[in-house]
């Protein structure tokens, strides 16, 4: 996987498209939701002032309703003064009761053309104040509220830190804040009142924008593709450094004991897979196994161990012939048939396989839709000698469905029940019923995960056949399994557990 420029260039107009259509949709949503909450709440402060000031006498006589103005200003942060109108007059305000001072020709004509209540903003001729008038009607007169007008932009510009806005009237003239030209706006007119907000982003910022979420979603983009790249290259390495492993014939077959429970002698021994790495130390199958499964290359890994077994179990069965070897088949070893029918020809090619040796089902994957198939191939096998055991019983995949449809002659109990088994109640009960159900279905029981004398004597308790595990020995290379074969003193084992009840038969070495 190579970064040309035209790759590049192709990535950042990717990225382009995306961030476009993000800060788009994000930005329009976003300004139909502020202009609609500004909306909102305009309405709702002008019909609280509308409703406070006409709560007031339009006539007042005295200092006291004045009072009452004052009182109204003071309560509000926006509104400034407050004047009544009658007859083009302004009659009082909020700091004179009694005026008598005729308004403007254009306030006039606003008054008589203008459908009430209208807005407009303008500049005081006395103070140099920006003001927003907002003119009511009054049962006899008028009423007109000063509004200051930059505590209003303010507002509005705190709505939202990220947009931009602004209110016009039905005139198109400003009432908060100057009209902006905006690339993506949302607009939304007041219901109740003659303005519209206008929300929205102008052109330099929702490109800057674009610009930004683009750079991101590139370098995203960038750092994914490397990645990939980076595990692609790994994988494609590993598989080569495996099928070169394979050539070379790294992989090599270690055995751990399989202990009769009633005797203590060593009956069979499971095949474990260990690389011996060029480079390394011997790798144990947890540093591989997956990625050998998932790539397929298990297959010629388990056919040169079987090519090693054919030497190695000549010894191990060589003072006793009833010695098994159990090695480990996936669901997708065996339902391919051109791989089985080459570990089928190498089984008949050599008589050290004929007998004494198991294959262990690993179900990693579900077998339910199998099951026609594994009968087939477990029936084609068992008919050359093999027997068939099913793995990690109780975990994954492998449960009552597998052991009622297909004829197991052992099932190998998973380490997780034989570890807890003395501490925890319910796994106990579940051990118990698993060794019951095995009684039942004639099948020969292998605890795994044994390395306590504890969990041993639970096991004895439980009538199981078999034990594996540390408890007996770590899995060993065929030199060291000869050495523990031979100087494995079952003898002196029992002695130094005078609890157990083992009937020990010894084996005579010729």
């Amino acid at each position: 996987m190579s970064f040309s420029l035209k790759k590049f260039f192709l990535i950042a107009l990717l990225s382009i498209f995306i961030s476009s259509s993000l800060v788009v949709t994000y930005l329009s949503y976003r300004s139909e939701q502020i202009s609609f909450e500004v909306n909102k709440s305009l309405n709702s402060s002008f019909t609280q002032l509308k409703k406070d000031v006409l709560l007031i006498q339009e006539v007042h006589n005295h200092s006291q309703d004045l009072n009452k103005l004052v009182t109204l200003i003071l309560a509000s942060r926006s509104l400034r003064s407050v004047a009544y109108i009658q007859d083009d007059h302004y009659v009082y305000s909020d700091r004179q009761l009694h005026l008598n001072q005729e308004i403007s020709s254009s306030l006039q004509q606003k008054i008589k053309t203008e459908a009430l209540p209208f807005l407009y903003r303008k500049q005081s001729s006395l103070n140099n104040i920006e003001e927003l008038h907002f003119v009511i009607k009054g049962k006899n007169g008028f009423y007109q509220l000063f509004l200051n007008a930059r505590y209003m932009d303010d507002w509005l510009d705190n709505a939202d830190l990220t947009l931009n806005g602004y209110v016009v009237n039905n005139h198109n003239q400003p009432i908060i804040n100057q009209p902006q030209k905006l690339l993506i706006k949302a607009v939304y007119q007041s219901p109740q009142y003659p303005f519209k907000v206008v929300i929205g982003e102008p052109t330099q910022d929702v490109i800057i924008l674009i610009a930004m979420g683009a750079a991101f979603i590139f370098a995203f983009i960038l750092l994914g593709l490397l990645f990939a790249k980076h595990l692609y290259n790994n994988n494609f390495s590993f598989r080569v450094d495996i099928e070169r492993a394979i050539r070379a014939k790294e992989f090599i077959a270690y055995y751990q004991p399989i202990v009769s429970n009633k005797n203590l002698q060593c009956s069979g021994a499971e095949l474990l897979c260990r690389w011996h790495h060029k480079k390394k130390r011997i790798l144990a199958p947890n540093h591989f196994i997956t990625k050998v499964e998932e790539s397929g290359q298990i297959k010629a890994i388990t056919l040169q161990l079987l090519n090693q077994l054919v030497k190695d179990k000549i010894q191990l069965c060589k003072h006793n012939p009833d010695f098994y070897i159990s090695i480990n088949f996936t669901l997708a070893m065996l339902r391919d048939e051109a791989y089985m029918a080459e570990v089928m020809a190498l089984i008949k090619k050599n008589t050290s396989l004929q007998s004494g040796l198991v294959f262990e089902l690993t179900e990693r994957e579900n077998t339910t839709c199998a099951m026609k198939e594994l009968n087939t191939v477990m029936t084609q096998f068992r008919q050359i000698g093999v027997r068939w055991a099913l793995d990690d019983f109780g975990t994954g995949y492998s449960s009552l469905s597998s052991v009622r449809s297909l004829n197991f002659d052992i099932i190998k109990i998973d380490k997780l029940f034989v570890l807890t088994a003395d501490t925890d109640a319910i796994t106990s009960s579940i051990l118990k019923n698993i060794a019951y159900l095995g009684k039942g279905l004639n099948c020969k029981m292998v605890a795994e995960g044994v390395e306590t004398q504890t969990q041993f004597n639970k096991l004895l308790g439980l009538n199981i056949d078999y034990s594996q595990g540390y408890l007996f020995s770590k899995p060993m290379a065929i030199k060291d399994f000869l050495l523990f074969q031979h100087s494995f003193d079952h003898r002196a084992y029992i002695c130094q557990q005078p609890d157990l009840e083992i009937n020990y038969q010894p084996i005579v070495v010729k």
